[in-house]
């Protein structure tokens, strides 16, 4: 009986040998995709996923121009220098001082000072309408066209505005994110 269980045993044996067999070479199969998948997956380059911070996709922008930049900041000038009414003259003036080149500061606040003054005594509102400036990098300068509308005791007047602003490029702050300082105003 001893001799009839061994012919079954080696063809339990084999059978299991077998299916090893098969196993043994499903795996292998397996492994030489995954390494070939892992080669083609490794020669691509990176998907980047830039998320704000609402988990929206950042779209990629170009630098702005340096004459956009130095249009922006003198136009920000413009509009706390000749733009203002009695009660906020002084504080429009001493706003646009953020702007101003250290060296031309002392002349910029004597002005100032006697525009505040003028504005204060004799009730006077100004607001000016610049169009685009037009911005010469080689001259550092900014020009302006626009409108000026002034009223001296509700009495109101009209006129053109011709404004060339100099500047200079200088550290940025708070209040001058730009770094574009004037260095010398031209009315005509």
């Amino acid at each position: 009986m001893k001799t009839s269980a061994l012919p079954k045993m080696l063809a339990d044996l084999s059978h299991s040998n077998q299916f090893l067999k098969v196993f043994s070479l499903g795996l292998t199969l397996l492994c030489a995709l995954i390494i070939v998948l892992a080669t083609i997956m490794s020669s691509h380059e990176p998907i980047v996923l830039a998320l704000g911070v609402t988990a929206q996709p950042l779209e990629e922008v170009k630098p702005p121009k340096p004459e956009d930049e130095i249009a922006r900041a003198m136009m920000a000038y413009v509009e706390k220098r000749y733009k203002w009414e009695p009660a906020n003259v002084v504080k429009n003036l001493k706003d646009a001082e953020a702007f101003v080149w250290l060296p031309a500061l002392s002349l910029y606040r004597t002005a100032a000072a006697n525009v505040a003054r003028f504005s204060s005594e004799k009730s006077v509102t100004q607001k000016v309408y610049a169009e685009k400036p037009v911005v010469d990098l080689g001259k550092k300068t900014v020009s302006f066209t626009g409108d000026r509308v002034t009223s001296i005791q509700g009495l109101k007047v009209a006129g053109d505005l011709r404004l060339e602003l100099s500047f200079d490029s200088g550290p940025r702050t708070k209040e001058n994110p730009w770094g574009v300082y004037v260095t010398k105003e031209k009315e005509e």
